[in-house]
């Protein structure tokens, strides 16, 4: 069976805006459903039900799971890359110090 351009166009369109295939994941992000959002909802309050439970002060506060849309709270160091001079001079002054 042969396809023509027109039905190639209907293909990737329809690709894409289905949320849940590896083209509309690539071109648009993660996409999560309404399904996806309520177990992970589930899954937050199970933790903290069982955190309750354990009657232990000491036991740390469960994380709740990292939506898509959240920004993530990793720690970052650094605002970007250095210029390679930059760099340069860095390590060599590391040397330096290393055989001095």
């Amino acid at each position: 069976m042969r396809y023509s351009w027109r039905d190639l166009l209907v293909m990737v369109r329809r690709f894409q805006a289905v949320p849940t295939t590896a083209t509309s994941r690539a071109i648009h992000g993660e996409h999560w459903t309404t399904t996806d959002q309520l177990l992970a909802a589930v899954a937050d309050l199970l933790q903290v039900g069982n955190w309750q439970r354990q009657n232990k002060r000491s036991a740390p506060r469960p994380k709740p799971l990292q939506r898509p849309w959240e920004k993530s709270k990793a720690r970052s160091f650094g605002s970007g890359a250095i210029p390679i001079s930059a760099f340069n001079d860095w390590w060599d002054s590391k040397r330096k110090k290393k055989r001095g």
